[in-house]
């Protein structure tokens, strides 16, 4: 009679309960049958926690330890939160609806088993405790508290691919579902009603939201945050929230990987990182950062500063290049109150308003730096000019608030160039090299001194290919190279090149040579 009712039991507890059916036939039917028959017969749902075993321990049925149920994860393993502790896996989870911890909505609570190891569980697909290295009784050795290691069991959505669990050290429980928190989990529903008022303080201490806020910088325009959020209710990242001067303006999803934060918190997992750019008028406000709570608990703000954000345009001279007859001049300005639009720049030559050029060119470099202002802020523009030394100074001007900024000064009109060869060649010094001046195409001299005395004249117009491929526009015979006799001994050896116009001459350098 008890044999047929076990199996009958059993076999109803397979089609609400989906339990394993060596489970569901064996120790836990037989023991709840045998110890707890009317409720166990009565209350299917119940049977986990129909048994009054408080396994070897001094406790009474009446102790929390004994009630069936096992201790949840944040009071077993406090520093580790509302998770499974290192060492264990979800093993199957089981839902209450309408619980009041959870605003109306379904609660979940997740089995965290212990591993097996290298042990062996046959078809019941539970090994003991002792194979597992997991003790049995109540959690912290008291009996106000549930068990921790005892019950071999579970339920089965999670972690299908592992073979063989250890018993159930903890629960977790929460407000999100658990495939949200565990992929391996599938939905498969199960119920327990009898667990709806279990709760812990603990719980709901580690419902809310944490992170900080590690850096903040002012990009011209914008303001970037950087920073990482944990939300204890799920595994996957939380989302943070940016408020200027009181108003919400931007969200981001903390996901991109801290590995510092994984290993402060490794329950929690790597990817919980933020790194948001705002568009922000210039000027002081208040930025606030808000993590945001997913399930019970709040939102959490992580922290909030006063921000500065100048109103001055900025930019950079990348170029000033002296042509015959003009001088060419690139780089980019942007002004941060003129958002993506583009500004002018000013070009003053020897002290003197040139000309007004427009950064709009496109510059995708420019918009990689600083996204919220897109790519149109470059200027690339040739300024007719006179030969001669010249200083040239380009401002980016100032649309809104704040001053004109200058980008750079350059001097150009100077010859320029390299001196390749200074060497021995039996009583002479072979001198060999190549300049430009940049107010003419045509050949200029170089002058060389022997120690310090006017050598030679030479005439720097012999084909260079390599120097054309450089600077194309003033062609190739730029190229000098001749035999200087010299007496024997140690000497040192300038080079300078002559300017074409009113320049001055130019240094172009110095090498020391024995001549055998």
């Amino acid at each position: 009679m008890a044999t047929k009712l076990i199996e009958r039991t059993a076999r109803f507890l397979e089609t609400r309960l989906d339990r394993r059916g060596f489970l569901a036939r064996g120790a836990l039917a037989g023991t709840a049958v045998a110890v707890a028959p009317s409720e166990f017969i009565l209350r299917p749902n119940s049977a986990y926690a129909a048994i009054c075993n408080c396994n070897g321990s001094s406790c009474s049925c009446s102790a929390t330890c004994c009630d069936g149920y096992t201790e949840f994860c944040c009071h077993t393993h406090p520093g580790n939160g509302n998770r499974c502790p290192p060492g264990t896996r979800l093993g199957g989870w089981w839902k209450v609806d309408g619980s009041n911890f959870c605003g109306g909505g379904p609660r979940y609570y997740m089995d965290c088993n212990a591993s097996c190891g290298g042990c062996g569980c046959g078809g019941s697909g539970i090994c003991s405790g002792s194979c597992s290295g997991t003790g049995c009784g109540c959690a912290h050795g008291d009996c106000g508290n549930r068990k921790s290691g005892c019950t071999g069991f579970r339920y089965g959505q999670c972690n299908n691919q592992i073979a063989c669990l250890g018993p159930i050290v903890c629960r977790v429980v929460t407000c999100t579902a658990p495939w949200a928190i565990d992929p391996t989990c599938n939905t498969t529903v199960r119920v327990d009603e009898a667990t709806r008022y279990h709760n812990r303080p603990c719980l709901q201490q580690s419902d809310n939201p944490f992170g900080a806020v590690d850096f903040v910088s002012d990009e011209k325009g914008a303001l970037r945050l950087r920073g990482w959020v944990i939300d204890p209710n799920t595994g996957w990242p939380a989302y943070a929230h940016v408020y200027v001067d009181g108003a919400a303006v931007a969200s981001t999803l903390a996901k991109l990987a801290r590995p510092d934060v994984a290993r402060r918190y490794p329950a929690y997992g790597p990817h919980h990182g933020f790194d948001i750019t705002v568009p922000m008028s210039s000027g002081l406000h208040v930025v606030c950062v808000a993590a945001i709570n997913h399930g019970p608990g709040n939102n959490q703000f992580l922290g909030c500063a006063f921000a500065y954000l100048s109103p001055e345009p900025f930019g950079a001279l990348d170029l000033v290049q002296a042509k015959p007859g003009s001088t060419r001049i690139t780089g980019w300005a942007a002004d941060p109150d003129k958002g993506t639009g583009p500004i002018s720049v000013h070009t003053y030559i020897d002290g003197r308003l040139h000309s007004a050029t427009r950064a709009d060119r496109y510059r995708p470099d420019i918009e990689r730096a600083y996204p919220h202002l897109g790519p149109y802020h470059g200027f690339d523009a040739t300024l007719p000019s006179s030969g001669g030394d010249h200083e040239v100074c380009v401002y980016a001007f100032n649309e809104g608030s704040g001053h004109n900024q200058r980008l750079g000064c350059r001097k150009v009109g100077q010859p320029f160039g390299n001196v390749d060869v200074v060497r021995d060649e039996g009583g002479a010094i072979r001198v060999s090299g190549w300049t430009i001046d940049p107010d003419t195409v045509d050949p200029i001299k170089v002058h060389v001194y022997i120690d310090g005395h006017a050598t030679r004249s030479l005439d720097a117009n012999r084909s260079r290919s390599d120097v054309e491929r450089v600077y194309p526009e003033y062609g190739p015979a730029h190229g000098f190279n001749d035999l200087i006799p010299a007496v024997r001994g140690e000497h040192v050896v300038c080079v300078f090149a002559i300017s074409h116009g009113r320049g001055t001459a130019e240094y172009l350098g110095w090498k020391k040579v024995v001549v055998a």
